[in-house]
């Protein structure tokens, strides 16, 4: 199979990846979620149940399919599709997860008649349009497959796949703009899209935009599990065309690892060795080494990662090995902190002003969130070294931590007055602005420290959290997945990818990111959060509140988690605990405008309609959002001011979602203006009946 068809399949994938459908307990829960070892396992014990619905064992067959399909065992995935269509020969998912098969095993005329039977069944489901236009792709009947992704698109707007599928026919019609168009909507979407990245870095490429096309190649290398051989091959051959023959000749071994016969790959490395050592006999050197054969490239060492989130630890806190000290820098390099200890501990004993231990026991402190210890070492490092910058940087995080802010400021604004581009210094003052509310502040900061330093992880993903403060979503979105592509073991850039992908109504995404930092840290307080706000937004109300109690008061988010606790309150019709959490998040910070909005629905359904109409209209100066124009519209239409009342829901209903709560929240406000259109007269609008109304 030629690399550009093996980037062809991953996209018809993540289009039959949608078909499924919702989760049930127990097996059914595992059979129905994200491809993993369970799946198949599940699926198999929902199949092999008797006792199960034949709707139960269609979709059980359909995922186990889709499993199958995903590691290329063809045979058996078009055996299970099958047998689903067998037990319902008029099911969608069923029809469609077979066609898919049969695509794959290159039979385009059974694959093209189940597709069709699946429209004629359905011709509202985007996704049989889309599946249509993967197997028309794979045609190369090009006009064709651009049609019917555009008509999934205008049954379904959000369908981020679909708009990958029409631009990657796009740049086959070498229509580059329209591509760049759909493909920057998708990533606008989800930042999750492999495909997505693969086929911008192909649009940049053929624009002659280098940097940029090898910066997305790396985006889907770092999404994709397996080695991704279209994303390697590319990016190898711009490298060859930098004139960086090691990481091409790196990037097509990489190829050759899963495909060792692939002639393509083979002919570009061959070149680029060539290449290589004409350009060292030039130079009058040696030949630089080639990478051995299939051999993997190692990621560069990442730093020690904090155990809490915003923690960062400041380049030059960990020193250079020093004798006596190897043991325990290894460790520390191995992420063995707690091993670390007793070892440093001993050399301190008996050098209690050995910098070179305190420095390293402030690094193994900090990663373990011993706030306090690490701030002691610091003390003494500092009575050494008054004015080391990047010291009292790394004292800064440790007084974050302690959650005292403005001796963390006092750190921080000292040892930028020595040293103005200390990146770490002003990522450290944008995470006190962040945790202080001031966002806009902390971005300013973010973007310094990024425009200094563009490889620092935690920068991006300080930054997304901050977008998130602000409502900007989709901004965060992309600085979550551009920190982790520079360091995908980044588990507080995951988590928080999870918790804003929820809340941008992409619960299946987000649940994902949100798992895997959880597998990989039970006590990842972000993850945790956003377990808590999928609980929330599915109507698990008392659960939502159990999770949430456990953050409260301990996460560095405390507003966000007791804004999302009263949330649940609130649906429970349980004001007064409501109160209570806004009233604490509003004590420190006056003017959030969450909190505001919040108290003032707590304040409606208290009936106490002029301090929820006060609430409602300071959070909305602050930022209109669709949520709050609702809430403030049925504090009016409460107060019997139906024309205020019609004004703001309108309002709501013109306004883009920002967040799955504004998406209900609009639903809602349409359904209020049909009804309050039967209630207002018309008066002289002109209208001929006497019992005319209007809005």
């Amino acid at each position: 199979m030629s690399i550009s068809v093996v980037r062809l399949v991953s996209v018809a994938f993540l289009i039959l990846c949608v078909v499924s459908g919702s989760a049930q307990a127990g097996d059914i829960e595992d059979c129905n979620g994200p491809p993993s070892e369970k799946v198949e396992a599940a699926c198999g014990a929902v199949i092999n149940d008797q006792a199960r619905t034949a709707d139960e064992r269609v979709r059980a067959y359909v995922n186990r399919s889709r499993v199958f399909m995903g590691r290329a065992n063809l045979d058996a995935g078009l055996a299970d599709a099958d047998a689903a269509v067998q037990l319902n020969p008029k099911s969608v998912p069923a029809l469609l997860s077979r066609g898919y098969a049969r695509q794959r095993k290159q039979n385009f005329d059974g694959a093209l008649a189940d597709i069709t039977q699946a429209i004629e069944l359905d011709p509202k489901s985007p996704n049989a349009y889309a599946a249509r236009g993967g197997l028309k792709t794979d045609q190369k009947q090009w006009t064709d497959a651009a049609a019917d992704f555009t008509q999934a698109l205008s049954l379904r707007q959000d369908f981020a796949q679909a708009y990958v599928g029409r631009a990657r026919v796009y740049v086959e019609l070498a229509q580059l703009d329209q591509a760049m168009t759909d493909l920057n909507t998708a990533i606008s979407m989800s930042a999750s899209l492999p495909a997505a990245f693969f086929w911008r870095g192909q649009v940049y490429r053929r624009k002659g935009d280098i940097d940029h096309a090898i910066e997305d190649f790396s985006r889907a290398i770092a999404q994709t599990p397996q080695v991704d051989r279209g994303s390697y091959f590319a990016r190898g051959q711009l490298f060859s065309s930098k004139g960086d023959y090691t990481r091409a000749i790196a990037d097509f071994d990489k190829v050759l690892s899963v495909a060792p016969n692939d002639p393509a790959a083979l002919q570009q490395k061959q070149s680029a060795m060539a290449m290589q050592a004409e350009l060292a006999k030039v130079q009058g050197g040696p030949p630089a080494a080639a990478a051995p054969k299939a051999a993997a490239v190692a990621p560069p060492p990442a730093a020690p990662q904090p155990m809490v989130p915003l923690a960062t630890i400041p380049q030059g806190t960990i020193p250079a090995l020093a004798p006596g000290l190897s043991e325990a820098a290894q460790l520390i390099t191995q992420k063995k902190f707690a091993d670390a200890l007793p070892r440093l501990n001993t050399v301190l004993a008996a050098d209690p002003r050995n910098q070179a231990a305190l420095k390293l026991r402030v690094a193994a402190n900090l990663s373990l969130s011993r706030f306090a210890e690490a701030r002691t070492d610091l003390d003494v490092l500092l009575r050494m070294k008054p004015n080391d910058s990047q010291l009292l940087t790394s004292r800064s995080v440790a007084l974050i931590g302690m959650r005292q802010f403005d001796q963390a400021t006092a750190d921080v604004n000292q040892a930028l007055s020595f040293n103005p581009n200390n990146a770490a210094a002003l990522v450290c003052r944008g995470m006190v602005s962040r945790l202080t509310g001031k966002f806009q502040d902390a971005i300013a900061d973010y973007d310094r420290s990024i425009a200094l330093n563009d490889k620092d992880y935690m920068a991006y993903s300080e930054r997304g959290q901050a977008y998130m403060g602000l409502n900007q979503n989709d901004k965060a979105v992309v600085d979550f997945d551009r920190s982790l592509v520079l360091n995908p073991l980044n588990d507080t850039a995951r988590a928080s990818r999870g918790l804003v992908l929820l809340l941008k109504g992409n619960t299946a995404e987000g649940l994902v990111d949100v798992k895997n930092a959880l597998d990989r840290n039970p006590n990842n307080q972000t993850a945790e959060l956003g377990q808590g706000l999928a609980m929330l937004v599915s109507g698990q109300y008392d659960r939502a509140i159990v999770a949430l109690d456990q953050l409260a008061g301990k996460s560095p988010a405390d507003a966000f988690v007791r804004t999302l606790r009263a949330r649940a309150y609130l649906a429970k019709k349980d004001a007064p605990h409501a109160m209570t959490d806004l009233d604490a998040v509003l004590g420190i910070r006056p003017n959030d405008p969450d909190a505001l909005a919040l108290r003032g629905i707590a304040f409606t359904s208290m009936k106490q309609y002029d301090k929820a109409l006060d609430d409602l209209g300071k959070a909305i100066v602050q930022k209109p959002t669709i949520e709050r124009y609702f809430a403030r519209a049925g504090a009016y239409e409460a107060k019997g001011d139906l024309d205020k009342a019609t004004d703001d829901y309108r309002s709501a209903t013109q306004l883009a979602p920002a967040s799955v709560f504004d998406i209900a929240a609009q639903a809602q406000s349409k359904l209020k203006i049909q009804q309050l259109s039967k209630r207002i007269p018309c008066g002289n609008s002109g209208k001929s009946g006497t019992n005319d109304t209007c809005l």
